[in-house]
């Protein structure tokens, strides 16, 4: 299977679909992307993540959805709908306590076609990987335990950078 994020927005609502592998490493662009969508005038009426197809998602991509859903929520009100995640997707939302922030649909939700393949050309930086798993560490006092040393690399690495 592809390790690929499909991206595409139609009529005010974001589309992504992530196959295989989900990981850093497809993160940079797609942050960007979608970031630079919100601070847009017009709202986003939806953003549907179809994980059917997933079968791998690591804690940058997952920290990522945590950041999504908090903007969407303080600039619209609105939670990020997760679509048919895959049974280990779903495992993988429950671990870090995603499932009770986002809003998870087994309906079958259209996606558009000719769908964006999001290629890296940005490297995952420092500051994408912290914020993530500072979304993660918000969720839960397990969170904060299971990414603290992470955290403190993370931090440490930024500092160094300044």
């Amino acid at each position: 299977m592809p390790e690929a994020l499909y991206y595409k927005e139609e009529n005010n609502c974001l589309y992504l679909k992530g196959e295989g592998h989900i990981t850093a490493i497809l993160c940079a662009d797609l942050r960007e992307l979608v970031f630079k969508r919100f601070e847009e005038e017009n709202p986003i009426e939806a953003f549907y993540v179809d994980l059917s197809s997933c079968d791998y998602m690591d804690s940058t991509f997952m920290g990522l959805l945590v950041g999504f859903n908090k903007r969407m929520q303080k600039l619209m009100k609105k939670r990020i709908t997760i679509v048919r995640p895959s049974p280990t997707a779903k495992d993988l939302l429950d671990g870090l306590g995603l499932t009770s922030l986002v809003a998870i649909s087994d309906e079958m939700v259209p996606f558009p076609a000719n769908m964006e393949n999001i290629n890296q050309t940005m490297n995952a930086s420092v500051d994408l990987l912290l914020h993530s798993h500072e979304n993660l560490m918000e969720l839960s006092e397990e969170n904060k335990k299971k990414f603290s040393a992470l955290h403190s690399v993370l931090k440490s690495q930024k500092d160094q950078e300044k």
